[in-house]
């Protein structure tokens, strides 16, 4: 897979290529900068995406069986999620924010690329458990911007309220638009994080005969569930706005990172991945 492996290179350097044009645009928050450093995420998007679709078809299942290829698609749902936002709504320091995150995570993968035949679990290669998967790692890809956008959003309404703008924070992107991109990343990876779950929750109880509310990272999901639900329903029932619902989206977001990294390290979960 030698022309693939190729491809994950050039897509790590165009991310390399969108870092510099970030580096560029917080010297003097050029927004035409900026639109380079967009076109070049774009571009890496592109070569990751072939290489995912490529080494599916080569291999005939979804590229989710060891760490660097869920490091890679973990990358492509960022930079995926992160392009999606940026036609929902142009908010040029987003980019920079978040483009160094998917290159670190690009280049890790790339790091350890030798070890991409190494699968972790058989099961990891059957159709129902790789969705599960990739639905839960798109989930946490929209959850990490919409933490992004609203600890932005509380720190510009924090600063407007005090009457003690940094200058920096004049090239923040306005509060109304900061609110919607939050309500767009927290609503979608709702929508992903339900659909993994309910495949995970479904393949466990076909796995293990019983309802699997015992696992912790099952029962932490469910928390994470329930918590970004209560944003909504505070926003649309209760009509909440401002930092009080940033609060659910921060704490959510810092649950999911709990269920998807600390539980599976260092607690007892009977989850493969």
């Amino acid at each position: 897979m030698g022309w693939l492996d190729s491809l994950l290179g050039l897509s790590v350097l165009c991310y390399a290529i969108g870092c510099f044009q970030v580096l560029r645009y917080l010297r003097n928050f050029d927004p035409v900068v900026d639109d380079g450093a967009f076109l070049w995420l774009q571009i890496g998007l592109v070569f990751q995406s072939i290489f995912l679709l490529g080494r599916w078809i080569a291999l005939g299942y979804v590229p989710v069986t060891n760490l660097p290829e869920i490091l890679t698609v973990l990358a492509f749902c960022l930079a995926a999620a992160l392009v999606s936002g940026r036609f929902r709504a142009k908010a040029p320091l987003l980019t920079s924010l978040f483009l160094p995150f998917i290159f670190l995570l690009s280049l890790i993968s790339i790091s350890v690329i030798g070890n991409f035949n190494s699968p972790m679990a058989p099961i990891l290669t059957t159709p129902r458990i790789a969705s599960h998967v990739f639905l839960t790692l798109l989930g946490y890809s929209f959850f990490t911007l919409g933490f992004g956008v609203g600890l932005t959003y509380w720190i510009q309404e924090g600063q407007i309220k005090q009457h003690q703008m940094k200058k920096w924070a004049l090239n923040l992107p306005a509060l109304e638009l900061l609110d919607r991109l939050t309500v767009y990343y927290t609503g979608w990876g709702l929508v992903f994080w339900s659909a993994g779950l309910f495949l995970g929750v479904f393949q466990a109880l076909l796995s293990w005969d019983q309802f699997p509310i015992s696992d912790p990272k099952i029962i932490g999901s469910l928390l994470v569930l329930g918590i970004y639900t209560a944003f909504f329903l505070c926003r649309w029932g209760f009509q909440m706005r401002g930092r009080k619902t940033m609060i659910l989206v921060m704490a959510g977001y810092f649950l999911a990172f709990f269920t998807f990294v600390v539980v599976q390290v260092f607690l007892n979960s009977r989850h493969v991945f």
